[in-house]
């Protein structure tokens, strides 16, 4: 993540009340206030954190996943590698994540399961307004629009040597698996990445991927992109992303529990006694954190 401020207490929130139980954030070198938060969410356990430093001629987001993966603990069974603007969503009517996770990985031979995208559009809103991403935007593209062949991968992080892309995961061993159960085709085109079909069964993941118009430039324009060196996201991203095709509103069905949760989360946050906020020494953990002499546990 950078600069994602403003949305992160809603990501965290909504994924907690879909049964996630801690989160490990890549932070590239945010300025918006985003580490003090993530300082403070860490204080309360909620999550483990690092920055992640930029490297010439590298982009930050597969380095990232490597560190993720080196300073995962045993105890952490599976974990989903998604972005910020990224949300998974139960499809089986369980409003839950626990019951889909329990069918792919009863198997063991399961190493990693992909969940296709359902891209998202900015609903025709020009301007950043107050409310929820789910709830502010509930149009999206046909489940055969071709972004959606992308796909996220949830993994057993024991398993995976580390990523060819920010999609999809190298296995030592196991199986690839979609969400219906079945082995993993890959795009008969692009490859690791993208699936050949979109599957939406049991779960999938709403990217909201340009939000409103205003949101666009100030965001992932300014940002660029965390995975391929010199790529500029602008108007043809922008315009090829922005599809308000049919209304769904999966995630925003969850509003309630969302806001409920992050009403929760607040009231946690300013609870924090002031001395678990402003470790003097937080900038040495950190670099302790990148160079492997602290690891960290979760849940």
């Amino acid at each position: 993540m950078k600069n994602e401020h403003d949305a992160l207490i809603e990501w965290i929130a909504y994924h907690r009340v879909i049964g996630v139980r801690h989160f490990i954030l890549a932070d590239n070198m945010s300025n918006d206030g985003s580490q003090v938060l993530l300082q403070k969410l860490s204080a309360l356990n909620i999550i483990t954190w690092f920055t992640q430093v930029d490297i010439p001629h590298l982009r930050p987001q597969l380095p990232a996943y490597r560190q993720i993966l080196r300073r995962c603990p045993p105890q952490a069974d599976v974990v989903a590698f998604i972005d910020a603007d990224e949300f998974i969503v139960p499809m089986d009517g369980s409003n839950s994540l626990a019951p889909a996770l329990q069918r792919w990985f009863k198997d063991e031979s399961v190493s990693a399961v992909a969940l296709n995208w359902a891209c998202f559009g900015s609903s025709g809103h020009k301007f950043a307004e107050q409310g929820l991403v789910t709830e502010r935007f509930q149009r999206r593209a046909v489940q055969s629009f071709t972004a959606n062949h992308h796909y996220k991968s949830i993994v057993r992080p024991a398993r995976v040597d580390s990523f060819d892309n920010p999609h999809h995961a190298k296995l030592r061993w196991g199986r690839y698996i979609d969400v219906r159960g079945q082995d993993l085709v890959l795009h008969h085109k692009h490859g690791k990445g993208l699936s050949e079909q979109t599957c939406w069964e049991q779960a999938r993941i709403n990217h909201y991927a340009v939000k409103s118009f205003e949101e666009f430039l100030l965001g992932k324009h300014l940002r660029g992109s965390a995975a391929k060196e010199g790529r500029i996201k602008h108007r043809r991203y922008f315009e090829h992303h922005d599809k308000n095709d049919e209304v769904c509103t999966l995630a925003a069905d969850l509003t309630s529990r969302v806001k409920a949760e992050i009403i929760h989360l607040e009231q946690l946050l300013a609870d924090l006694p002031n001395e678990l906020i402003a470790e003097p020494n937080w900038r040495h953990r950190i670099r302790s954190w990148i160079f492997g002499a602290v690891p960290f546990t979760c849940c």
